[in-house]
């Protein structure tokens, strides 16, 4: 049975996807489903201006436990929540991040273009005959789902790039 947040994410569903995020990755995945921007976030938490691009950036620097709560409710979403079950319950497994190149990245945003299309395909027959059903809505979330989870796993292999490219540096 899945969990739905105010934000309409699901921990069954996305749990995969977040095991190969980084800590940083899934504060800064929970601000982009805000809609918020850092210095709103900033200001709702109480936290300097520091703190918080800290918090977001590529440094291991992350908000007390006591924040955490405070953060979801600030946020409006679960992910910290559900990346720490993640973790959590797979403590010990190794991430996997595939290497990224020019062409691979190409090659896998076409996948994810074409998990879109899915999602349009399923909507389409879903509206055709002018009725929602049951089943059909349980199509569009299963085809929502494969974009969220590949999206989430081309974040996290691009993230880990960017960290290498500026470790490099």
């Amino acid at each position: 049975m899945n969990s739905t947040y105010p934000d309409g994410s699901m921990i069954a569903d996305n749990n995969y996807a977040l095991h190969n995020l980084s800590p940083e990755d899934a504060f800064k995945l929970a601000l982009e489903r805000s809609g918020m921007t850092w210095q709103k976030l900033s200001k709702e938490m109480g936290w300097a201006e520091s703190h918080t691009k800290r918090v977001f950036s590529l440094e291991r620097y992350f908000p007390t436990y006591e924040d955490l709560p405070k953060f979801c409710s600030t946020v409006g979403n679960m992910v910290i929540i559900n990346w720490l079950q993640v973790q959590a319950m797979q403590y010990g497994m190794e991430h996997k991040h595939a290497d990224v190149d020019c062409q691979s990245l190409v090659f896998r945003i076409s996948k994810l273009f074409g998990e879109t299309s899915d999602v349009g395909q399923e909507a389409h027959k879903a509206v055709a005959d002018g009725v929602l059903e049951p089943r059909e809505l349980r199509r569009i979330i299963g085809e929502l789902n494969d974009v969220v989870n590949t999206s989430l796993d081309m974040i996290a292999d691009l993230r880990e790039l960017e960290r290498k490219l500026k470790a490099e540096q």
